[in-house]
């Protein structure tokens, strides 16, 4: 394990050592498969063992990391199964929550939650590629969230929080090999532009080319690389 570790602040230290290990393991700073040494984090951030064993039990709900008895904690591995299923999970929800803004009459609410976020994403591009790429995502992830939003389903909109880490990691990777900043937004456009004619068919057109674009992109990239991320 080669990432750099640096001592923690002695505040909430769970939550810190949570947040710092996830950063790293979505940013691939922690490879995939790799195992995560408690000693090392012990001692590189300077806790205990219980908040980086805590840290390392919420990690592994989100399926984040893979806990082993007598093996240790490894870094979960993503298949291509296991994007491309992901991706028709992400499908159906937000198929489902389009259908719930239009049948609830939640379009215009929709169209004004998502006006930052579409701000946000034009802001954090260069010459209609990424000038900052975390930025960008996050803006995108608050898009799409926002229409998931829309069904007033709790455990929906957690369910689909949980299940998108996996597709941001999936698409983090091979970023700028995936889709550029441009093609994104064009998509977005496309989707917002259908909301506002209230077409159901539109719609439905316009987020299953945009997420099925991207599921096909990331399938492709992984299978140029032994089918794992």
């Amino acid at each position: 394990m080669t990432t750099t570790i640096l001592p923690l602040e002695r505040v909430d230290l769970t939550e810190q050592t949570y947040r710092v290990l996830r950063e790293k393991i979505l940013k691939r700073e922690f490879k995939p498969g790799e195992k995560i040494s408690v000693d090392q984090i012990v001692e590189g951030f300077g806790v205990s063992r219980t908040p980086v064993t805590n840290a390392l039990q919420r990690l592994a709900k989100e399926r984040l990391v893979e806990i082993l008895p007598q093996r240790g904690t490894f870094v979960t591995e993503l298949t291509a199964r296991d994007v491309s299923e992901l991706f028709d999970i992400r499908l159906m929800i937000e198929l489902h929550a389009a259908e719930h803004a239009l049948e609830t009459g939640k379009i215009a609410q929709f169209l004004d939650d998502v006006k930052s976020p579409m701000v946000g994403m034009k802001q954090a591009m260069v010459n209609d590629d990424y000038g900052d790429y975390d930025t960008f995502v996050a803006h995108d992830r608050d898009l799409h969230l926002a229409l998931v939003k829309c069904t007033g389903n709790q455990h929906l909109i957690d369910i689909y929080s949980d299940m998108n880490v996996h597709i941001y990691v999936a698409r983090a990777h091979y970023m700028d090999s995936v889709e550029k900043a441009r093609q994104a937004c064009i998509e977005h456009e496309d989707i917002l532009r259908a909301f506002r004619d209230g077409q159901s068919d539109q719609i439905r057109q316009a987020l299953r080319n945009h997420i099925e674009t991207v599921k096909e992109r990331v399938l492709e990239i992984l299978d140029r690389h032994g089918g794992k991320l």
